[in-house]
C-alpha cells in the first residue's frame, strides 16, 4: 500500500523526482503531506556520520524549499544543516546552521512547499536498517512575511532591552 501511495504522490507532486535524484535515496518508506507552521520554521536540518574502516552510519533531517518563480518555473533550494561528524581514527567535526526560517528570510524565499527528508541509518554500523520518510508541508496558506515581521520585532525588542541594561538608557 505504501509503495503505492508514494507512487501517487511522486505523480501530484513534481519536485519529487528531483528531490529523489538529489538524495539518491534505494527507497523512500513513506510521504506525508502536512500543512507548514511556526514549529516547522524553528527547525533546522541536522546531519551525523561516523565511519570506520568496518563501516559508520549516516543519519540526517534535511530541508528544502520548493518554489515556483515568475515564469512558472520549479526552484529548489536545499537549506544548510548543522552537524557532526567523526571517524574511528578520532577527527572530528561539529557546524551550525541557521532555523528554516533564517534561511528563507536571507535568501529571501517564500515557498510553496518546505520538504522534510529524513534518514534513520538504525544499526550504528551501517549495515542495518535504514528508514527513509519525508513530509511535505504546504506553505501556501502560511503568513511567511507576517511570520518574520514578528520575529524581527521580537529580536529588535530583545536587543534594545540589551542595551538598556548595559548602557542605562
Amino acid at each position: 500500500m505504501e509503495k503505492y501511495r508514494v507512487a501517487l504522490l511522486r505523480r501530484e507532486f513534481s519536485f519529487i523526482d528531483r528531490l529523489m535524484d538529489h538524495l539518491q535515496p534505494e527507497e523512500v518508506t513513506d510521504i506525508k503531506v502536512r500543512r507548514g507552521d511556526k514549529a516547522l520554521l524553528r527547525k533546522k536540518g541536522c546531519e551525523e556520520s561516523y565511519s570506520w574502516s568496518d563501516g559508520g552510519h549516516y543519519d540526517y533531517t534535511k530541508y528544502f524549499a520548493v518554489w515556483f518563480d515568475d515564469d512558472g518555473k520549479e526552484r529548489i533550494l536545499e537549506l544548510k544543516s548543522a552537524g557532526s561528524s567523526a571517524t574511528g581514527s578520532g577527527e572530528n567535526r561539529k557546524w551550525d546552521a541557521d532555523s528554516v526560517s533564517e534561511q528563507l528570510l536571507t535568501n529571501r524565499i517564500v515557498p510553496d512547499y518546505i520538504v522534510e527528508c529524513v534518514q534513520n541509518d538504525t544499526d550504528n554500523n551501517g549495515n542495518g536498517e535504514v528508514t527513509r520518510f519525508w513530509t511535505i508541508y504546504k506553505m501556501r496558506r502560511f503568513d511567511l512575511v507576517g511570520y518574520h515581521h514578528q520575529q524581527i520585532d521580537k529580536a529588535a525588542a530583545a536587543l534594545k532591552a540589551e542595551i538598556t541594561a548595559v548602557c542605562g538608557k
